[in-house]
C-alpha cells in the first residue's frame, strides 16, 4: 500500500467519524493488528477474539455485546482471492438511538414549525381574500346611510374585486335612480288625483251646503264632477297602458297593412273632435306604406300625437300626417299649427306628467302621459320619435321605425 492510499484512507475515516459519531471502524490486518483507528486509541495493537478470527478464516458472523448495547460487523477483506484484513465495524445502540431520538426532535421541531407557517399563510390569505369585500361592504353600509354619494372604494390593481366594485356602484346608481323616479311618480300620481279629486268635494260640498239648489246650478255642478271623474279615469287608463307598455313583456301583435288606411281611420274618427274649433285634419306623403307593425298600438300612439296637435291648435289651424319611406323604415310625420313648444323644453316632453302649458293642459283634459305613452309604443317597435318646433308656428313629431319587424335572434343571426 502506497503513502497515498493510507493518507486516503485516513481522511476517509476522520469524515465517517464526522459524520457518524455513534460508529467506530477498525481496519485489521491478517495478523489481527490494528492499521487504522477513526478514534485513533488501537492503532498498532493486535485485536484477536472469535469474531476477527471468524473473518479472517472467512465465516462472518455478525456479534454484538447485549450488556453494553453494540453492534459489532467484521467484514473481510480479499485481494486476489486471499484474505488480506478485517474492517470492523462498531456502532453504539445507546448513541444510536441518542441520534434517532435527536433526529425526531428535529423532525418534529420542523413539523412544529412548517405547521405555524401554514396556518399564518392561510390566515393570511383568508385577510387578503376577505379584506376587500370588508371594504366593499363598509361602503355600502356608509352609501346606505348617508345622503351624498359615497366614493367607491379604490384597489391597487385593476382585478375581480375592482371589477365588482364597478358593477356594485353602477348597479346601486341605477336602483337609486329608479328610486328617484319612483318617488316622482307617486308624487305626480297623487297630485293627478288629489287635484279631481278636491273639485269633486268642492263641487259636492256647495251643493250639501245649499238649499232648495236651482236645477241648473245642480245639474252644472254634476256636470263638471262627471268631467273630474272622466278625467280620473282617463289618468287611470293611461298610467295602465303605460305600466304595460314598460313592463317589458309586452307583446307586438304583429300583422302587415298599409299606414295610409289606418291613419285614414285616426282622422275619420278623430274629425268630430277637430270640428269644434274649425282645425283641418290631412293625410299626405306616399298612399302605400306598407308596415309590419302592432296596428292597435300604433294607431294609440298616432292618435295620442294628432289629439296633442288638436288641442294645442290655434282655432282655424290644421293637424297634418304625412307619410313616406325611406329605405326600410317608414316615417310618420304629425305636424300642427298651434303654440310651438320651446326647445329647451324638448328632452322634458316624454316624461310621464310633464306638461309645457300646466294650465291649459289640464283645461283641456290632459293627463301628462300621452307622450310618454307614445314613445314607449315607438320603442316595442324598435324605432325612434323625434321632435321639432317653433313658438307660435307650431310643432312636428317625426317617427321612425322599420318596416319589417326583426326578432333579437334574428338580429344576432344577422
Amino acid at each position: 500500500q502506497g503513502t497515498d492510499s493510507e493518507s486516503q484512507l485516513h481522511a476517509d475515516l476522520e469524515s465517517i467519524n464526522r459524520l457518524y459519531t455513534y460508529m467506530r471502524i477498525l481496519i485489521i490486518d491478517d495478523k489481527g493488528m490494528v492499521v487504522q483507528d477513526t478514534s485513533q486509541s488501537r492503532v498498532g495493537r493486535y485485536i484477536i477474539n472469535d469474531e476477527i478470527l471468524g473473518a479472517l478464516a472467512g465465516n462472518i458472523e455478525n456479534g454484538g455485546d447485549s450488556k453494553v448495547k453494540r453492534l459489532a460487523v467484521p467484514i473481510t477483506v480479499r485481494d486476489s482471492g486471499k484474505t488480506c484484513g478485517v474492517v470492523y465495524v462498531f456502532a453504539s445502540m445507546e448513541l444510536l438511538h441518542q441520534k434517532l431520538v435527536e433526529n425526531r426532535e428535529r423532525v418534529i421541531l420542523i413539523e412544529i414549525i412548517m405547521g405555524i407557517v401554514v396556518i399564518a399563510l392561510f390566515y393570511l390569505i383568508c385577510y387578503l381574500a376577505v379584506r376587500p369585500f370588508d371594504r366593499i361592504n363598509s361602503w355600502l353600509k356608509q352609501r346606505k346611510e348617508e345622503k351624498n354619494p359615497v366614493p367607491k372604494p379604490k384597489f391597487h390593481m385593476q382585478n375581480e374585486f375592482s371589477l365588482l366594485a364597478d358593477t356594485i356602484d353602477d348597479s346601486t346608481r341605477d336602483l337609486l335612480a329608479m328610486d328617484r323616479s319612483r318617488k316622482e311618480f307617486v308624487s305626480n300620481v297623487s297630485h293627478e288625483l288629489k287635484t279631481p279629486l278636491s273639485s269633486i268635494k268642492v263641487l259636492t260640498e256647495s251643493l250639501l251646503l245649499q238649499d232648495h239648489v236651482p236645477e241648473e246650478m245642480y245639474k252644472e255642478f254634476l256636470q263638471d264632477i262627471n268631467s273630474e271623474i272622466d278625467r280620473m279615469t282617463n289618468i287611470v287608463n293611461d298610467l295602465l297602458t303605460l305600466v304595460r307598455l314598460e313592463e317589458g313583456g309586452s307583446v307586438l301583435n304583429l300583422s302587415t297593412f298599409n299606414l295610409a288606411d289606418l291613419v285614414d281611420d285616426i282622422l275619420k274618427r278623430l274629425k268630430p273632435l277637430a270640428d269644434q274649433r274649425s282645425i283641418t285634419l290631412s293625410r299626405e306623403g306616399s298612399p302605400n306604406v306598407q308596415v309590419e307593425a302592432d296596428a292597435t298600438k300604433l294607431t294609440l300612439a298616432i292618435s295620442n300625437l294628432v289629439q296633442n296637435g288638436i288641442k294645442y291648435n290655434r282655432d282655424n289651424g290644421k293637424v297634418t300626417v304625412v307619410l313616406e319611406q325611406s329605405g326600410p323604415n317608414a316615417l310618420i310625420s304629425v305636424s300642427d299649427t298651434g303654440i310651438g313648444i320651446e326647445e329647451e323644453n324638448f328632452d322634458k316632453l316624454f316624461q310621464r306628467f310633464y306638461r309645457v302649458d300646466k294650465a291649459r293642459d289640464r283645461a283641456a283634459g290632459g293627463t301628462g302621459l300621452g307622450l310618454s305613452i307614445v314613445r314607449q309604443i315607438v320603442t316595442l317597435h324598435k324605432g325612434v320619435i323625434s321632435v321639432s318646433s317653433t313658438v307660435g308656428k307650431g310643432s312636428t313629431f317625426l317617427i321612425k321605425m322599420p318596416v319589417e319587424q326583426i326578432s333579437d335572434q334574428d338580429e344576432e343571426d344577422i
